[in-house]
């Protein structure tokens, strides 16, 4: 209800009427006094006395006029609206304890009471409402637009509903009265339009899946190697082939890194965005960009190399498929990350241990070495030699020799001379495009493991990962864990575009709802509620002991690595020492004192608190666990049994 308290050719009411005593007629032929002002001006029915202008100005103020407005729309119009303002000013525009005085007090108006017997005998057996339900039904009616605080009522209508605005509830509206809130016979409807309301979709995933086996697999690669081997350099050149990345963003990186005399670093920085990244001239966290080829749709993730983000080159070779290992083809630089102390050796164990099939061996910085075979020749030995130390077979490995600054041998064959004297093999993405994709868990249990959590402006809290198994449809309700809250996925985001739905092997962004951020972590597992990973603080585990220096023995300390996070762990037993198969083994010796290199052993380890695994025969991926101390890998694992 709007009034106005601009009152013009302000007169005194005090000194110009008091004497002649005219409280009983109209004041517009003296002062044009907007009609809404009349009815606080005098009583008509004489039973308050006479009224001062400030005492107008004064009771018609915006927050009585808000109060009684929220009143207005609980009681109907069937109190009196005198006894409803007296009540106000008793409780200072208190509307929640005016309700509930007026609704006790049972203020309501002969008409009013009059009208509802009348309603009863007319409808003997109306729609019966529960409490609760004539609360929400209540609540409804006191929602106003978003972003306006005038209320939606009877008195006061609005055009301003549009689809594009949701309505929510007004702040601070007053509880349901107790009047309200007794069962009797009482039929609301709601003027406000429900919020939304996210459902499952009705999507036959498996048989979109089973119609679309002709179209693209997708396979995650991962790009690994020893810093300044060129990763970066390589894989942002051949976005730049692939068009991923345009011509004018390619010239804004070649000047901006010419004024700071780094003209080489103009096809990393596609890659390298951050402003850290582009300071050092290294790679920090794992950059991850999508890109088709004609026969496969690749989610790439460039790892850093340098050996303070190990942690880091972890969590994105363990989302994997296949991973490519580039080498620095230049003399001392393949030396400086293959020997004692280089990323090389170590990058190669790790995608090993985290499940990598397929290894592409990128000797890059080709055209230093004037594409020498000789050259190509003696790092090949070097690496088919260690390769097959650490499990690859030789059908596993794939080598190419290309350069990532000049593009030659990256999207197309090799067309250099120099090159294609010795070398008629295939480009880098023919290689990629000739493995075989992998096997994916579609119908698995949904398990998707975060990555990253983030808020968005527009949408709200997000949550990115990789799908390891199964598939998650828009407004499926899901459960984080290890903590067990639920949450409800309300949107599905990939390669920036909206789906219904996400399978085993993407990597996506859900935007949830009904949770908080402090629930959410990296290395959370998201699932169904019917169908929860398992946690655990303590399991048993089948290592493989790498090249250590000091011995593994009981309660030593180690950091866990299990898909993107790392935890503080001690080795709480040494339970058995057995023999390299890819079975069970036969055990050597029960209770060793210690673990040496290159010994397999089944040990038990304990977690300070509680994470998501699950035994490595159900699921490759959440049953590989990896131990590092003092900055260096010297385990890892499968699961074999969850206490």
């Amino acid at each position: 209800m709007s009034r106005h308290r601009i009152v013009r050719n302000y007169i005194n009411i005090d000194s110009e009427y008091y004497d002649d005593e005219v409280f009983g007629r109209s004041l517009e032929e003296d002062s044009p006094l907007s009609p809404s002002l009349h009815q606080f001006l005098y009583n008509r029915d004489g039973s308050v006395g006479r009224h001062s202008v400030d005492a107008v100005v004064e009771e018609d103020s915006d927050d009585v006029n808000e109060a009684i407005n929220q009143m207005s729309e609980v009681l109907d119009d069937q109190f009196d609206m005198e006894t409803v303002r007296q009540t106000l000013s008793m409780y200072d525009n208190d509307v929640s304890r005016a309700l509930n005085h007026v609704m006790e007090n049972n203020h309501v108006t002969g008409e009013a009471l009059a009208e509802e017997e009348q309603q009863q005998l007319q409808n003997p057996q109306p729609a019966q409402m529960k409490p609760d339900q004539l609360a929400r039904a209540v609540n409804h009616r006191l929602l106003v637009v978003e972003g306006d605080k005038t209320p939606t009522n009877s008195r006061t209508p609005t055009n301003s509903l549009t689809p594009n605005k949701a309505n929510t509830p007004r702040t601070g509206s007053p509880p349901l009265p107790k009047r309200l809130l007794e069962n009797k016979e009482v039929t609301t409807t709601p003027s406000a339009t429900p919020k939304k309301k996210y459902r499952p979709k009705d999507i036959d995933v498996l048989g979109i899946l089973n119609s679309q086996s002709n179209e693209k697999p997708l396979v995650n690669v991962a790009v690994v190697g020893h810093v300044d081997a060129g990763k970066s350099t390589l894989m942002g050149h051949l976005l730049c082939m692939l068009g991923v990345i345009s011509k004018k963003e390619i010239h804004k990186n070649k000047q901006e890194s010419q004024k700071l005399g780094k003209a080489s670093f103009a096809y990393a920085w596609v890659l390298d965005e951050t402003g850290e990244e582009r300071e050092r001239g290294v790679t920090i966290d794992v950059a991850q960009t999508r890109f088709e080829t004609n026969k496969r749709i690749v989610n790439l993730l460039d790892a850093p190399g340098h050996k303070d983000f190990v942690p880091n080159m972890i969590s994105g070779a363990s989302q994997a498929d296949i991973a490519i290992l580039v080498v620095d083809a230049t003399q001392g630089g393949f030396e400086a990350g293959f020997e004692q102390g280089g990323q090389t050796r170590e990058h190669v164990v790790l995608v090993r241990a985290l499940g990598v099939q397929a290894l592409i061996v990128a000797i890059n910085k080709m055209e230093n070495v004037g594409w020498s075979v000789e050259r190509y020749e003696a790092i090949q030995a070097d690496l088919n030699k260690f390769f097959r130390s650490v499990g690859f077979k030789p059908s596993e490995v794939y080598f190419v020799p290309l350069s990532g600054m000049e593009g030659e041998n990256l999207l197309t064959r090799a067309t250099l001379p120099q090159l294609t004297s010795w070398y008629s093999g295939e480009s880098l993405i023919d290689i990629i495009d000739s493995l075989k994709p992998p096997k994916r868990d579609y119908e698995m249990p949904f398990r998707l493991v975060v990555t990253d959590v983030f808020k968005h402006p527009q949408q709200g809290l997000c949550v990115a990962g990789k799908v390891d198994s199964g598939f998650v449809i828009v407004g499926t309700p899901v459960v984080v864990m290890p903590g067990g809250d639920t949450s409800l996925v309300k949107t599905i985001t990939i390669n920036d575009k909206n789906v219904d739905y996400a399978v085993a092997g993407e990597q996506c962004v859900c935007i949830l709802g009904g949770i908080d951020q402090s629930k959410l972590h990296k290395g959370n597992v998201i699932c169904e509620s019917h169908a929860k990973v398992r946690t655990t603080c303590k399991f048993r585990a089948r290592i493989l002991v790498f090249n250590i220096e000091v011995p593994i023995t009981k309660g030593f300390p180690i950091d866990l690595h299990y898909q993107t996070v790392s935890e503080p762990a001690v080795i709480s037993r040494l339970i058995s020492v057995t023999t390299h198969t890819k079975s069970a083994g036969e055990v050597v010796k029960h209770k060793p004192r210690c673990l040496t290199k290159n010994q397999v052993a089944l040990v038990e380890i304990k977690v300070q608190r509680s994470i998501c695994l699950e035994l490595y025969k159900t699921s490759k991926s959440l049953g590989r666990v990896t131990c590092r101390y003092g900055g260096h890998t010297i385990a890892s694992g499968m699961v074999v049994e969850i206490t």
